[in-house]
């Protein structure tokens, strides 16, 4: 009490609370309540706060019906591969509806590794390879039959090395959608309970505690302008990124920070322990060339094209010249060793040679023309290579500057003969990785190609020195998971070579999370965003009916009473009837369309679970 009688009350001191549960933990404090309630309702902002979250009215209604299009397109697709399925088990495709239907599934079955890794490049001109990324709730794909949405299980669509990015991006995004909630309740007056953050089992969130009390005495529009913040919020977010992205503003921050882009090569960035690269190829060396394949222009998807089987050939070249190309070879180290590692059976796909530092080669002409691209053999037959011989394949392979027979130069010197290495099994193949030293480990500078003595150091078909030449014989495949490469190039030795591909991943899935909450989110389903804010809506449209009524009640009341030269005004009791019934009525639909939405939901999130799975079956 002060000395007059008057009361004086302390500001109330900020609360937290920690709330730990088997697989939930729980932080919540009041700490941010008069941050949010400032902000809100600070003068300089009041005329963009109002147009700001008028906009999210308009987009959140606009998402709205997007989405629920969405979830029923989806429901289609499902429904339609249903029925081709069965049509297919049936043997009823010969109708013409069910052969198109059954002939779309069979072009779904056909497609391979449609939910294998795949390298970042495939998405908006990435940074890097070997981390590939899988489409979240909410993300569309390309193709007659490709899920419209994909739910992310990690170790299955999410590669476990993308989890702590995943995670990062997942509450960067719930953060920014309930800071969208908390600004917008401070602008219309009322005030935030608590903020916080939880952790359920791998799921983390954020949350703000708004009085429902406080909600229902708002007028409808307030009500929207709350609800719709959210998804408001992660619609700007995905904008932004995917400008940021797209501009070049990252690649210029990158830039700025002490890293380079490269489009002539690819930076090792990580190699599996597990790997035998581990031994000979260093993390920060720059693979500028796969086999006779240089990665200039599009590095990624070359490294990966190359590296990878494709669909129409099992040979792992990406380019004919790859196919058309051999090595002088000496006549001097020609039929000097046994041809037995010539002799290719399935338990010895390397050869039968007891000295394995010999691999196969066989003559070679390239003025024949282009090479037809070899077929692997099955698993049961034996090969024999014609006219096959048994040569050191370090000292020929692994030498940076080699002596080279080609189409365009298709005879070797005197006393050298055509030959290229042979291995009929496409697991056992022989793969040669060009890598230079990062500039920051270089002890001098390259040689001058323009000079003499330059020339003289570098292979005439290159204008790059390659320091060494990694040899690797096995599936290429294994080096395209083994090793993890990127575009990105540090000038200094200190600068992380991850850091770019770890920013770029988390942006990546806060734009795929964004997005997704910003388009589902706002469906009018149970326990979400849009089953609140179409009861504000429909309460908007019902006070907008209501005040029309009332307007044209009292116009036709005046008109009587002039009529009738004064008397009194009624029709109250009418128009409250009929307001009363409106309301019933649309509290039904509401009701009918959230209960219809929910079961449209869990049905397509249902149905894409078991195409899921139904797809690594067909596989």
């Amino acid at each position: 009490m002060s000395p007059g009688g008057t009361t004086v009350s302390k500001p109330v001191p900020p609360s937290s609370g920690l709330l730990v549960k088997p697989f939930h933990i729980r932080f919540s404090t009041t700490g941010l309540n008069s941050f949010f309630f400032r902000l809100g309702n600070a003068p300089k902002l009041a005329i963009f706060w109002r147009v700001w979250y008028g906009l999210g009215v308009v987009f959140g209604m606009l998402a709205m019906v997007l989405g629920w299009a969405l979830l029923l397109f989806a429901a289609i697709k499902l429904i339609l591969l249903a029925v081709s399925f069965v049509l297919t088990l049936l043997g009823s495709s010969s109708s013409i509806w069910g052969s198109d239907v059954a002939q779309d599934h069979q072009r779904g079955k056909g497609s391979t590794n449609r939910f294998a890794k795949r390298g970042l490049h495939e998405e908006m001109g990435s940074t890097s390879s070997n981390s590939g990324t899988t489409s979240s709730l909410g993300s569309t794909n390309t193709g007659d039959n490709e899920m419209v949405f994909v739910p992310v299980i990690p170790g299955v669509t999410l590669p476990l090395s993308h989890l702590p990015y995943y995670l990062i991006a997942l509450l960067v995004s719930g953060v920014y959608h309930e800071a969208g909630h908390a600004i917008a309740a401070a602008r219309e007056k009322t005030q935030v309970s608590t903020t916080g953050i939880f952790l359920y089992i791998l799921y983390p969130g954020a949350f703000v505690d708004i009085s429902s009390r406080a909600l229902s005495i708002m007028s409808p529009l307030q009500q929207l302008r709350v609800i719709c913040a959210g998804v408001w919020h992660n619609a700007v977010m995905f904008v932004a990124a995917w400008i940021f992205l797209s501009s070049g503003a990252m690649q210029l921050s990158f830039r700025i920070m002490g890293w380079k882009h490269m489009d002539d090569g690819l930076s090792v960035v990580n190699i599996d322990p597990q790997s035998p690269l581990g031994a000979v190829l260093k993390v920060g060396s720059i693979v500028r060339q796969v086999d006779d394949v240089s990665l200039k222009g599009d590095p990624l998807d070359i490294w990966s094209r190359t590296l990878l089987p494709s669909s129409t050939t099992q040979d792992h070249g990406a380019d004919q010249s790859a196919l058309d190309s051999g090595f002088c070879i000496p006549n001097t180290l020609l039929f000097l060793k046994p041809s037995d590692c010539c002799l290719f059976t399935p338990e010895m796909r390397f050869g039968h040679a007891k000295d394995e530092s010999l691999s196969c080669f066989t003559p070679f002409d390239p003025s024949n023309g282009p090479s037809v691209p070899r077929e692997d053999v099955g698993d049961g037959e034996r090969v024999l290579a014609k006219n096959g011989q048994c040569l050191p394949s370090f000292d020929i392979l692994a030498n940076p500057r080699p002596n080279r027979c080609t189409v365009g130069k298709p005879t070797c010197g005197e006393g050298e003969t055509c030959y290229r290495p042979f291995n009929p099994y496409r697991t056992a193949s022989m793969v040669r990785l060009y890598c230079t030293t990062p500039s920051w480990e270089l002890k001098k500078p390259l040689p001058d190609t323009n000079s003499k003595a330059g020339a003289d150091q570098t292979d005439s078909s290159r204008s790059v020195l390659y320091d060494k030449v990694v040899l690797y014989q096995g599936d290429p495949k294994d080096i395209w998971e083994a090793v993890q490469v990127t575009t990105m190039a540090s000038r200094w030795s200190f600068l992380p070579l991850w850091l770019p591909n770890a920013i770029l991943l988390t942006i990546r899935y806060t734009m795929s999370f964004s997005l997704a909450l910003a388009v589902l989110n706002i469906v009018p389903a149970r326990h979400l965003d849009g089953h609140h804010a179409l009861k504000a809506f429909a309460a908007l449209v019902q006070s907008f009916q209501q005040s029309y009524k009332s307007t044209q009640s009292v116009r036709d009341s005046l008109q009587e009473c002039l009529i009738d030269g004064g008397s009194s005004l009624s029709g109250g009791g009418l128009s409250s009837s009929i307001s009363t019934a409106s309301f019933a009525k649309s509290s039904k639909i509401v009701k009918g369309i959230v209960v219809s939405t929910t079961v449209l939901l869990g049905g397509v999130m249902v149905g894409s679970l078991l195409q899921l799975i139904g797809t690594f079956i067909w596989k």
